[in-house]
């Protein structure tokens, strides 16, 4: 049926991989492409990351959506660049892009400070039949059309194994998800390589504490018995930045695959304190909860994305 094709190339981690896909979708839906994934050449040079943070193995980069329901399939290795040949062929088709009158790659365009914005024209070219999209677009505003078809899209393919007695809580309760992101800027807090990184991950620490304790008191005023439940990459000492209580809930445990259980447990909860994360955006986003509340820092400090226009207008800034 579809003689043209899109080729996502996923990379990176679990959320940013969730805003490719959603974004490449888009992109296919409006162009009438098929969509292909390219789930191997973006992880190719990973051998620097074996050791680093070896603490969170678990977060590793690999390819994590297999574990939903995509309608899209894998693209063959003649349609990749995924050798050292290929990578070659993927520069010297980059040079030729911007020449040619038929674009073979969808890009981000990045200012000097590498920063990006959602691009409302970026669909206004004419494009090779076999197409390539790279980056990460971390707007809802290329995908939110297609808002419907990714709920169905980003549904497990087979039950998730998970703490049934987190569930339980979750379920029974005015839940709200908390996520708490540790070594923002450091492979640890005990980097004595750089005290200058595990300086500036301790005061993300701070302020991300401030922001959340923020939060938990303005949903105290807003809803009704609130519950709230952090999950996080590193509980080490978390006590120290948000104190314990019988209305606070660390979801530390996980069976087999801390990433997702996590997200599916996020899921469950009927709002959200979104953390400095796209893992944890994608949990609010995709939230099916009625009258859903969403929250996110006001700190520009705390936002984790390189896009001016990552956090969706209908959330509250505290």
């Amino acid at each position: 049926m579809f003689k043209k094709k899109i080729i996502a190339r996923i990379s990176n981690g679990f959320g940013n991989q969730l805003f490719l896909y959603a974004t490449s979708y888009a992109f296919a839906r409006s162009l009438h492409y098929k969509l292909l994934l390219d789930i191997k050449s973006g992880f190719r040079n990973l051998g620097k990351f074996e050791n680093k943070n070896a603490k969170h193995s678990h977060y590793l980069p690999k390819f994590e959506l297999s574990v939903f329901n995509l309608s899209s399939s894998l693209a063959p290795d003649s349609l990749c660049f995924n050798s050292k040949f290929g990578n070659v062929k993927r520069k010297f088709f980059s040079i030729l892009n911007p020449l040619v009158t038929k674009k073979r790659f969808i890009r981000e365009k990045r200012d000097q400070k590498k920063n990006t914005r959602f691009n409302k024209n970026i669909l206004n070219n004419v494009f090779n039949d076999t197409l390539y999209v790279e980056g990460y677009y971390e707007s809802e505003r290329y995908f939110l059309n297609y808002r419907t078809d990714l709920l169905n899209e980003f549904t497990f393919r087979s039950p998730v194994s998970c703490n049934h007695n987190y569930l339980k809580l979750i379920n029974n309760s005015n839940s709200v998800s908390i996520a708490l992101r540790r070594n923002r800027f450091s492979e640890t807090f005990t980097d004595s390589q750089n005290d200058i990184k595990v300086n500036k991950s301790k005061i993300f620490d701070i302020e991300q504490s401030k922001y959340i304790l923020n939060s938990i008191n303005f949903f105290k005023k807003k809803i009704d018995n609130p519950t709230f439940f952090i999950f996080s990459d590193d509980f080490t000492d978390i006590e120290k930045l948000i104190p314990n209580n019988k209305n606070i809930h660390f979801i530390s445990d996980f069976n087999t695959n801390k990433i997702v259980e996590d997200f599916y447990l996020m899921l469950q909860c009927k709002h959200f304190i979104v953390g400095p994360t796209t893992f944890h955006w994608w949990a609010a986003w995709l939230s099916k909860s009625n009258n859903t509340i969403c929250v996110r820092p006001q700190n520009a400090f705390l936002n984790p994305s390189s896009n001016s226009d990552f956090w969706p207008s209908t959330w509250s800034a505290v």
